[in-house]
């Protein structure tokens, strides 16, 4: 029993996903105007405790005011090994100030014990900007997060960046961000790092078959993690009804 406490503790420290295998990112930009808005993923999370979640919490397209509902709402969250919580931050491609975005870390940083992140999900990624995004990135790890040793950080360019300087300074790039039509369209697999990549789908319209193919082939390719969505509108307002199918997929051993 210690010995499960201790290691526990030092997964949270280093702020290390419980799994290697693939996983899955949560663009969660739901607002929890009730305990049932972010229930699938509640339930998913304690029905696959082997499974990595990556939950994005945006409260306002940041982390706005001070809001303790929302703040309340992602402490039911926390409390799951198989959870890293972490920040939306948008970056206008790169043309956000630091100091703005610097802004946007400390107040994520400053949430409460209980509702506390791991650390920040960058978006609007913009390409071939290195000393940029490096800089929006140490001020994410040079911030004091409440019981952690440093941020595990995110980028989001949505798009194929080649073997870029990001996977240097990166916990995780999000290189594909669209529609199963234009995922259907690549020729390959864009995986120059795979276990730092990560694919989000939307639109899909396959069978369940066809879906726990796809969910094979990202898998098998050594994705960090993924999401996809059968969801055309509103795509990260709820989840679509795939979501249980795609999470068991996730689930199911290779």
């Amino acid at each position: 029993m210690i010995l499960a406490t201790l290691l526990a503790l030092l997964a949270f420290l280093t702020v290390v996903p419980v799994h290697a295998q693939t996983g899955i990112i949560v663009p969660l930009y739901a607002y929890p105007k009730t305990s049932a808005t972010w229930k699938p993923l509640q339930t998913a999370i304690r029905t696959y405790p082997d499974v990595q979640f990556y939950v994005i919490v945006n409260p306002d397209s940041g982390p706005g005011p001070t809001d303790t509902n929302y703040q309340a709402a992602v402490a039911t969250l926390h409390g799951y090994a198989n959870v890293l919580l972490v920040g939306y931050v948008y970056t206008s491609y790169g043309a956000r100030p630091l100091d703005e975005v610097k802004q946007d870390i400390d107040t994520y940083a400053a949430w409460p014990s209980a509702s506390s992140l791991a650390g920040i999900f960058f978006d609007e990624t913009q390409a071939g900007l290195t000393s940029t995004y490096k800089a929006y990135t140490d001020a994410a790890r040079n911030t004091t997060w409440s019981g952690r040793t440093t941020a595990y950080v995110i980028l989001n360019p949505g798009e194929d960046i080649g073997n870029s300087d990001y996977y240097t300074f990166a916990d995780q790039i999000v290189t594909f961000e669209d529609t199963y039509a234009r995922y259907q369209a690549l020729a390959s697999l864009p995986l120059p790092h795979p276990a730092q990549q990560s694919f989000i789908i939307n639109s899909f319209d396959g069978t369940d078959k066809t879906l726990a193919s796809v969910v094979q082939a990202l898998k098998t390719s050594g994705l960090a993690s993924a999401y996809i969505t059968n969801l055309v509108t509103h795509i990260y307002k709820s989840f679509g009804s795939d979501w249980t199918v795609f999470v068991q997929d996730v689930n199911t051993e290779t």
